[in-house]
């Protein structure tokens, strides 16, 4: 997707988060689950509720050859906003209508309508608006005088380093001591709805995982600092996760490659396979990589063939480390090598990546498979909509395996989700149409529909259940 405009998209690209969790560390938000409505059947999460968000906007800039993606620039400030309020939203999926383009003092005005798609954090207190304050002027000088007469007292505690490339991420206008010259800003009011794209119950595709007997897992962790060797977050990260793994199929015949890890592996051994057999038969193969960053990486010859080798048969493929404000998160979406009919859960593991996404993986995924329409059917995609930190990394994607590999008594997205920091907002996107349910084989039947009256007192729900249904639109009347 295109992020921002061109006129500050370099800037951008050369920015890495250096903080240490690529974030900093927050109290837990949420505990259990929430049951949100299926129509659209799109998106889950345990604790984040999905709505549209509203509102007209105006912008002032020098020149704009492409206003869908000068209108873009403009709405890349919500991101650090939402995040004030534990929420973000999907960039790249925002429609912009009612584009009037207008020249006003010898300056290009933008006035247009915007709706996008916000993983609200607070399940239980969404509200019917919000305010949102985005900076008037989006040309390139314009956002560098506006990171640097805010980019002090107008953004997040842990800012630093800020600048017209990292503003919109740090940018919180209601910080305390936070003025804003109201001629600086468009200030709006978004409407929040609730989105068709909400979907609770649907479970991993565990019959596509485990049509092989093999659970193939890629797990990649970036570095906190690119070139460290010792003494770093990301490094600490993976050698937990190495240390973990190694203690959970111990009891499995577990065989590596070196043969010999030792406890703290590190950068003296980027490159660990595990493999192990499960009661029955059934087997693990988990291959765990280390490097700088995951876009540094993929420029390696050796590291970029390495990952679409094992890409090809992946189940499940997890980036750990900085989102790079996007950057990073891009890089892997464009890489792998992909196959007919093989099905994936790729995770994106760092800050704010459901921000970031584009639908990348899930254009490669219909390239190769003539029975995918969507890009949908093939692939799920795991993601933030808030902060991710280093000293979760390994935990998180040990929930997401525990979760995977209960072949034998299945999860729900949700209920797996649970097992994760709640502090992300972790959710899941593509979902909408898998077809698995535990005992059903994930065969769809042929229904003949249903008929059924009740009546239930204010508040109160009643549910009838149908059969394993294929993926597709049902209406009742």
């Amino acid at each position: 997707m295109k992020l921002v405009s061109s006129t500050w998209f370099s800037t951008l690209a050369a920015i890495s988060v250096a903080t240490l969790g690529a974030c900093v560390d927050e109290a837990d938000l949420y505990d259990g689950e929430t049951v949100k409505a299926e129509e659209g059947r799109a998106d889950s999460s345990a604790v984040a509720v999905f709505v549209d968000a509203e509102w007209n906007g105006t912008l002032i800039t020098d020149s704009s050859f492409n206003d869908q993606s000068t209108i873009q620039s403009q709405l890349f400030y919500t991101v650090g906003q939402l995040n004030g309020m534990n929420s973000v939203g999907r960039i790249d999926k925002a429609v912009v209508t009612n584009i009037v383009k207008t020249t006003v003092g010898g300056r290009i005005q933008i006035k247009y309508k915007a709706k996008l798609l916000v993983a609200w954090g607070n399940r239980s207190n969404v509200p019917s608006s919000i305010e949102l304050k985005l900076p008037l002027d989006v040309s390139s000088s314009g956002q560098t005088a506006f990171a640097t007469k805010y980019g002090h007292d107008c953004v997040d505690f842990s800012a630093h380093d800020v600048d017209a490339g990292s503003m919109f991420y740090y940018y919180r206008p209601k910080a305390s001591g936070c003025t804003i010259a109201p001629a600086d800003v468009n200030t709006v009011t978004a409407t929040l709805s609730p989105s068709p794209v909400q979907t609770t119950g649907k479970f991993p595709e565990y019959n596509k995982i485990w049509e092989d007997n093999t659970l193939n897992v890629v797990a990649i962790f970036g570095k906190n600092e690119d070139g460290a060797t010792t003494n770093d977050v990301g490094i600490n990260a993976y050698n937990q996760f190495v240390g973990v793994m190694k203690q959970e199929l111990s009891t499995r015949g577990l065989t590596t490659v070196p043969a010999n890890v030792s406890s703290t592996p590190g950068v003296g051994a980027p490159d660990i396979e595990m493999n192990a057999t499960l009661p029955g038969g059934k087997k693990i193969k988990v291959v765990a990589l280390l490097t700088d960053n995951v876009r540094i990486g993929l420029t390696q010859p050796a590291f970029r063939a390495r990952y679409e080798a094992l890409s090809t048969r992946a189940d499940y493929i997890v980036y750990n480390g900085h989102a790079g404000l996007g950057t990073n998160v891009r890089a892997l979406a464009a890489a792998g090598k992909w196959v007919a009919g093989q099905y994936v859960v790729v995770q994106l593991n760092g800050c704010d990546t459901f921000a970031y996404i584009d639908d990348a993986l899930n254009r490669a995924h219909k390239l190769v498979n003539p029975d995918d329409t969507t890009g949908f059917k093939y692939i799920d995609l795991v993601n933030n909509a808030m902060p991710a930190f280093f000293h979760e990394l390994s935990d998180t994607t040990m929930a997401m395996f525990r979760g995977l590999v209960a072949h034998d008594q299945p999860k729900t997205y949700e209920k797996i989700f649970t097992a994760i920091d709640s502090s992300q907002v972790v959710l899941v996107s593509g979902e909408q149409d898998n077809v698995f349910t535990p005992g059903g084989g994930g065969t769809p039947t042929t229904w003949g529909g249903l008929t059924a009256t009740a009546t239930v007192a204010r508040n109160a729900n009643k549910t009838w259940a149908t059969p394993t249904l294929a993926a597709g639109t049902y209406e009742f009347a």
